[in-house]
């Protein structure tokens, strides 16, 4: 999970993130659960974001 929040902090921040590269020796079961971490952890920083620049 560390790692998924880290990566997508990465990404909200627009350095860039090579998912495949970082999934690519996980089994099918770990990288469906961390893409799907990767994702929730992206959208919540996204509207995060959304929301400072709102104030």
């Amino acid at each position: 999970d560390f790692l998924a929040r880290s990566f997508a902090r990465m990404h909200a921040e627009g350095r860039p993130v090579d998912i495949l590269a970082v999934t690519g020796n996980m089994d099918e079961e770990h990288r469906t659960w961390f893409c799907a971490r990767y994702a929730w952890y992206c959208q919540q920083m996204m509207q995060a974001r959304e929301l400072e620049l709102e104030h």
